[in-house]
C-alpha cells in the first residue's frame, strides 16, 4: 500500500516520526499564566487571532507529515503479497482496528493466530535503536553492492531482517477436544513459546468478549514452556511447524504489523486534520 523506503529513510518510522509531527507546535505554552491574572488568561482564550494560528501552524505540521507519508505511494510490499499468495492462512484486517487475525484449516483443526499492530509502539528503546541499525546497516550495504555490480534490485528485500518482538495469540481448536492456547513471541524468524493453556469449552476459546478472556486467564496455563523437558519443547515446535506456525510466518508477522501501522498512521493523521480543521 505503500512503496517502501530506502533503509535510512525508512528506519522506525512509526517509533520515531511521530514524535517529530506534533510536539514542535504544541509543547512550548503560548504564556505562563502569572498568579491571579485571570484578564490575561482571558484575553488569549477569547483571541480568534491566536487560536487560528496556532490552529493554523498544526495543520501544516499535519499536512507535511501526510504529505510524506503519501509520497512513499499505496502499493501492498512484495514480501506481504509473496507471502500471502504461497500461505495456507487467510488474513482479517480492518481498517482502523489495532488487530490482525489469521485463519486457516488444517484437517479437522481450525487454527487462528492473532497479534496486535501497538506491539511496534511497545518495543524498548534498545530495540528500537537495535533495530534501526540493521536497517541502516543492511541500506548501505545494499548500495555498496548496487555499485559494485551495477544491477538494480528491489527495495522490499531491505526488511528481510527487519525484527521486533510482537505477541501472538495461537488457538488450535478440534470440534471434539476443544482448543489449546498458545502464548508466543514472534521474533527473529522464530515464535518463542511462552505457555501453553488447555481449554475444553471449544466456545469459550472461540469467544473474545472481556468476560470470556477474564475466564480464560483464570484457567491453570501449565509450567512455563521453557521449564519443560527439553524434548517435549522440540517436539511441540515441530507440532507448530507441521502447522506452518513456522519461521516463515514468524518473519512475516512483525514486517505485516509494520506496514499496518504505516497504513493506520497516515488514516489517523488525515482523520486528526479532518477534526483540527473543522470550523
Amino acid at each position: 500500500m505503500f512503496a517502501l523506503r530506502t533503509a535510512a529513510a525508512r528506519a522506525m518510522p512509526a517509533l520515531a516520526m511521530r514524535a517529530a509531527i506534533l510536539p514542535k507546535a504544541i509543547v512550548t505554552p503560548a504564556f505562563v499564566a502569572r498568579a491571579g491574572s485571570v484578564a490575561t488568561v482571558r484575553a488569549f482564550s477569547n483571541s480568534p487571532l491566536a487560536w487560528n494560528k496556532t490552529d493554523k501552524n498544526l495543520l501544516t505540521a499535519i499536512e507535511s507529515e501526510i504529505k510524506h507519508e503519501e509520497e512513499q505511494g499505496d502499493e501492498v510490499p512484495d514480501y506481504i503479497t509473496e507471502y500471502l499468495k504461497s500461505s495456507p492462512f487467510d488474513i482479517t484486517n480492518k481498517a482502523g482496528s489495532d488487530e490482525i487475525t489469521l485463519t486457516r484449516k488444517f484437517g479437522n483443526e481450525d487454527i487462528k493466530i492473532v497479534f496486535s499492530v501497538s506491539d511496534i509502539n511497545s518495543a524498548d528503546d534498545e530495540e528500537e535503536l537495535d533495530m534501526e541499525d540493521d536497517l541502516e546497516d543492511n541500506g548501505q550495504q545494499g548500495k555498496e553492492s548496487l555499485s559494485a555490480s551495477g544491477e538494480d534490485e528491489e527495495e522490499g528485500d531491505d526488511l528481510e531482517s527487519l525484527t521486533f518482538p510482537v505477541r501472538c495469540l495461537i488457538t488450535i481448536t478440534k470440534p471434539s477436544a476443544g482448543s489449546i492456547s498458545i502464548d508466543a513471541v514472534a521474533q527473529d524468524g522464530a515464535f518463542i513459546v511462552e505457555s501453553i493453556s488447555n481449554i475444553k469449552d471449544a466456545a469459550l476459546a472461540a469467544a473474545s468478549t472481556a468476560e470470556a478472556d477474564w475466564e480464560k486467564r483464570g484457567l491453570y496455563s501449565g509450567p512455563p514452556f521453557a521449564e519443560l523437558d527439553e524434548n517435549l519443547q522440540v517436539e511441540f515446535e515441530k507440532y507448530l511447524e507441521e502447522r506452518q506456525i513456522d519461521g516463515d510466518l514468524a518473519n512475516f508477522v512483525p514486517n505485516y504489523v509494520f506496514h499496518k501501522d504505516q497504513v493506520e498512521y497516515t488514516h489517523w493523521l488525515k482523520d486528526l486534520k479532518a477534526f483540527v480543521s473543522a470550523k
